[in-house]
């Protein structure tokens, strides 16, 4: 039985935006939700390091910075994810706005090379304005240099090779966009975080939990307990939507657009949103 988690997660200061949904795949396939919560930055590391095998947790960060920002911080070698996490980990908040506030003046704001070619809504983890990127991917990418250096066998990261050749024995960690995955089965991938008014919150967000139920090729029997919450909070919902990601890849992840041959040096030290196909 897979275990299923979804992180929306945030690096506000207040820390009250990262919410977590937790559910299992049962034994007819579907994905049963068992509870979602707001849940601080610091208690998310303890929710994967304390997640067993098998698990899938897919998480709404950028997995990686942009190529040429990460030579622009660097003084080694940068071949895959691992090595862009050091880097980023070895500098504290400020530090890591600063490189950036340098790097974009000189250069601009790259978006990563998945990113420009499939996600044209989608920002540069280096955007700093209306959304501030910045804290999230900083916080995030600290995570997972943090999960790696506990136990690095343990994680399944695609698209990096992985460390086992079992992965009933791994934690799959997935790189998600809510908004990608929504666009992807067809429904409303925008403005349903801050509608102008609550009756076009209601609408638009009962819009997302109906595709959910019907589109995304999930079973979710029991979506309806957590309707009010998700409608209530953009961010509580959003948790719910990568939970269904992550359920819909452990059913079938070949469905799921990977890198192409031309892409995978690249998207393995930049990271990879990986969606079902028919996203394009």
């Amino acid at each position: 039985m897979t275990a299923i988690i979804g992180i929306d997660f945030s690096g506000a200061k207040h820390d009250r935006s990262t919410w977590v949904a937790h559910g299992i795949m049962t034994g007819d396939g579907a994905l049963q939700l068992q509870r979602v919560e707001m849940t601080p930055r610091s208690a998310v590391l303890q929710v994967l390091l304390t997640a067993q095998p098998p698990t899938v947790a897919a998480i709404d960060f950028p997995f990686g910075i942009p190529r040429a920002f990460a030579e622009f911080v660097s003084v080694g070698t940068l071949e895959s994810m691992p090595d862009s996490w050091r880097v980023v980990a070895d500098l504290n908040l400020e530090e890591f706005i600063a490189a950036r506030d340098a790097f974009v003046g000189r250069f601009g704001e790259p978006k990563r090379a998945g990113d420009a070619a499939h996600f044209p809504e989608s920002y540069s983890p280096l955007h700093k304005v209306n959304p501030n990127m910045l804290p999230m991917t900083y916080y995030g990418i600290r995570m997972l240099n943090e999960l790696h250096e506990n136990q690095s066998n343990r994680w399944a990261v695609p698209p990096l090779k992985p460390n086992r050749n079992d992965m009933d024995g791994s934690v799959t960690l997935l790189e998600t966009m809510p908004g990608a995955f929504l666009k992807s089965i067809g429904t409303i991938y925008k403005g349903y975080k801050k509608p102008k008014s609550p009756i076009l919150r209601d609408e638009r967000r009962n819009t997302v939990l109906d595709a959910l139920q019907d589109s995304s090729g999930v079973e979710l029997p029991n979506l309806s307990n957590f309707r009010e919450e998700c409608i209530a909070s953009d961010d509580c919902l959003d948790a719910v939507v990568a939970a269904v990601a992550a359920a819909s890849w452990s059913q079938n992840h070949s469905a799921f657009r990977h890198p192409g041959d031309d892409e995978l040096t690249a998207a393995r030290l930049e990271g990879w949103i990986y969606v079902p196909q028919s996203a394009e």
